[in-house]
C-alpha cells in the first residue's frame, strides 16, 4: 500500500493553521494530495485524522473543531441526553394519545353493543 501524499500547512491566508492550535496545541493541518482535501491530525499520531475538510480553508474549520473538541465532551453528552429525553417524552405523549383513541373506540363499541 502506497503512503498518502500529505503536505503540512504551516501558514495560510486566514491563519487557520495557527487558529486550530488555539483549540488544541496537538492539532496539525495537512492537505492530502491523493484525496484533494484538508485534514486535521494529531501531532505524534499523524495517522489519526481528527477532521476532514473538503471545502475551502476558512474559519468554518476552526468552528467545527471547537464544536467537536474533547473539552466539550460533557456539554456534548448533556446535549445528547437532553435531545434523547425530549424524544422519549414526545414518544410517550404520542403513545398516550394512541392509547386514548383506542380506549375511546373500544368504549364506543362497548356502548353500541348494549
Amino acid at each position: 500500500m502506497r503512503k498518502e501524499r500529505l503536505v503540512r500547512i504551516k501558514s495560510d491566508v486566514f491563519d487557520v493553521a495557527d487558529r486550530i492550535r488555539e483549540v488544541d496545541e496537538r492539532y496539525l493541518l495537512f492537505y492530502n494530495m491523493d484525496r484533494s482535501r484538508f485534514e486535521v491530525r494529531l501531532k505524534g499520531r499523524e495517522r489519526e485524522i481528527v477532521v476532514t475538510w473538503n471545502d475551502p480553508l476558512d474559519s468554518r474549520l476552526v468552528t467545527k473543531l471547537r464544536e467537536t473538541h474533547v473539552r466539550r465532551v460533557n456539554e456534548l453528552l448533556r446535549e445528547i441526553e437532553e435531545s434523547e429525553k425530549r424524544k422519549r417524552i414526545e414518544e410517550e405523549k404520542e403513545l398516550k394519545e394512541k392509547a386514548g383513541e383506542s380506549a375511546e373506540a373500544f368504549m364506543s363499541l362497548a356502548w353500541k353493543t348494549r
